[in-house]
């Protein structure tokens, strides 16, 4: 009876519940025409669905109807009877009354499997409208809206003898950035030493950062999560300011992952109920040192199904409109595509001919572009030194109120110039010894300034661990305790407990180093992008 392809009525080879392939028996599910999924928290539009189910069965239409709450469960995994309900349904019929996050989870689901959905809402309930606007996910479906179970009864066999799949499954597999991170819209620790496992693991990623785009539209999250190898996202703990569109964004995305086949990983702050649709598989955390053993699985799986041959479907040709693309919104999301589309503007030729130091502009304008293109053009060389630096903005607020909290007007000048020529002094160390040993052995002038720098730079655990976002926000905690502590508030008091060297020697010896690099006649080479 179903229209479904037959593939999804098969066991899958790959599932997030039991890392491996489907250890369930279809055998026996029985097909319907719809499936419904609501919540059961507000009982009176539980108790409005019920009864609309119960009238759409008896009204002849010869619909086949289910519902989960009809589901036999008993001593079985509930995700695993969602599943194969929903890959033996032809319509998931979803109520979208209130914010449910496993109702999310379950739309997700469906569209992941290529089921249409119809979304369902009691009108005169207006629970969670500023959520579901900010959300933004849903809004492009058509609704079925109703007020009582006879108004639903009578409004659902059409929409669901109608049903159709909303969306174009002729998708490219990313296999330059294969993986896609969900980010908070706020940058907390936890963010932050997530970004910094992923960046360090070597994995080439896309993100969606609803600091950069406040809405995530329906067809970007299916192509960007469908054309990926595997999902990462972050549930925030619900005291957090966002956490409650976030997190519903986040069910949304790893349903559409789990039906896709991808592998997600989510990490949770906090130890707070979950879901039961997905509880099984999220990852608490209570200090944010544990998500690198807690993803360390993930980046291993990750590894292994980039090296693995995968199987890829026939598709039929594109045709010339499917066949265009206008490329991100986001620079970040497509750093290799933009060395085919990329021009080099007048303000990039400037930049790149150390005329310009400091890239201003609005959202869109292209600040990103230019800095993966200056990047891009020395990244190779030898007698150049790149230094990738690509803080969040949480660290810069921690550090204004670190200085304009604790210190006086007169001193903050100091202690700002004192922080930064101390942070980028060690960068440039730090990147110097990572990536220049081979290159510093080719003579012997240039061995003898190298071991000068590492005998200078010695080792400053806040500068050594992480990446750049993690060793800024180490070194504005210690700025931040520095400056409580200071009694006397003068430059004594605070900038010994940045400065762990003697910078001064440190600086006269990467000079010296880079001289002996053709682009460089001392530390005054840096270029800027401001992310405003």
């Amino acid at each position: 009876m179903s229209s479904n392809p037959v593939s999804i009525q098969t066991p899958p080879q790959y599932c997030q519940y039991t890392t491996g392939a489907c250890d369930q028996s279809f055998a026996d599910v029985p097909a319907t025409h719809a499936f419904f999924f609501f919540s059961s928290k507000l009982e009176m539009i539980s108790q409005t669905i019920a009864e609309g189910i119960r009238k759409l069965r008896l009204n002849g239409n010869k619909l086949e109807i289910g519902s989960w709450q009809s589901m036999n469960v008993d001593g079985k995994i509930i995700f695993c009877q969602i599943c194969k309900s929903q890959r033996f349904t032809k319509v998931a019929v979803a109520d979208v009354t209130s914010l449910n996050f496993n109702v999310l989870f379950e739309i997700g689901y469906a569209l992941g499997l290529g089921i249409p959905v119809v979304p369902i809402r009691d009108t005169t309930c207006s629970l969670d409208q500023r959520e579901f606007d900010e959300l933004g996910l849903l809004d492009v479906l058509g609704y079925v809206d109703y007020q009582n179970s006879d108004e639903l009864a009578a409004r659902l066999p059409t929409a669901i003898e109608n049903a159709r799949f909303p969306l174009s499954r002729n998708i490219k597999q990313n296999n330059e950035q294969p993986i896609f991170v969900v980010k908070t819209p706020i940058t907390n620790d936890g963010q932050i030493k997530l970004m910094s496992i992923v960046k360090k693991s070597g994995l080439r990623f896309r993100t969606f950062d609803p600091k950069e785009t406040s809405r995530l539209s329906l067809q970007d999250a299916f192509r960007d999560v469908t054309s990926s190898l595997g999902i990462i996202t972050h549930l925030l703990a619900p005291i957090r300011r966002g956490s409650l569109v976030h997190n519903a964004r986040s069910a949304f995305m790893a349903g559409l992952g789990m039906a896709s086949g991808q592998v997600v990983c989510i990490l949770q702050e906090g130890d707070e109920q979950r879901p039961i649709d997905y509880r099984d598989v999220v990852l608490p955390y209570s200090n944010p040192n544990q998500i690198q053993s807690l993803m360390t699985p993930f980046i291993s799986k990750m590894f292994d199904e980039i090296q693995s041959t995968r199987f890829v479907p026939i598709t039929l040709p594109l045709r010339a409109l499917e066949s265009l693309d206008f490329g991100d919104v986001a620079a970040e999301n497509e750093i290799k595509a933009l060395e085919y589309y990329f021009v080099p503007t007048a303000q990039y030729n400037e930049a790149r001919r150390g005329h310009a130091r400091l890239i201003v502009g609005r959202k869109g304008t292209g600040k990103t572009a230019i800095f993966y293109g200056l990047r891009r053009a020395f990244w190779t060389s030898q007698d150049q030194l790149v230094i990738d630096l690509k803080p969040e903005g949480h660290q810069f607020t921690k550090l204004r109120e670190a200085v304009l909290t604790h210190l006086t007007r007169g001193l903050q000048e100091h202690v700002l110039t004192a922080f930064w020529t101390y942070l980028l002094l060690m960068e440039i160390a730090n990147k110097i010894l990572r990536d220049d040993g081979r290159y510093a052995t080719r003579s012997n002038d240039r061995a003898k300034a190298f071991e000068e720098i590492r005998l200078a730079y010695g080792g400053d655990p806040t500068m050594d661990e992480g990446d750049f976002s993690e060793r800024l926000m180490s070194l504005v905690e210690r700025l931040s305790q520095a400056s409580g502590q200071a009694v006397a508030n003068t430059a004594a008091d605070v900038t010994p407990a940045l400065y762990q060297r003697d910078i001064r020697d440190l600086s006269i010896k990467l000079s010296a180093y880079l001289r002996g690099k053709r682009g460089f006649g001392s530390l005054s080479t840096i270029w800027i992008k401001d992310g405003r």
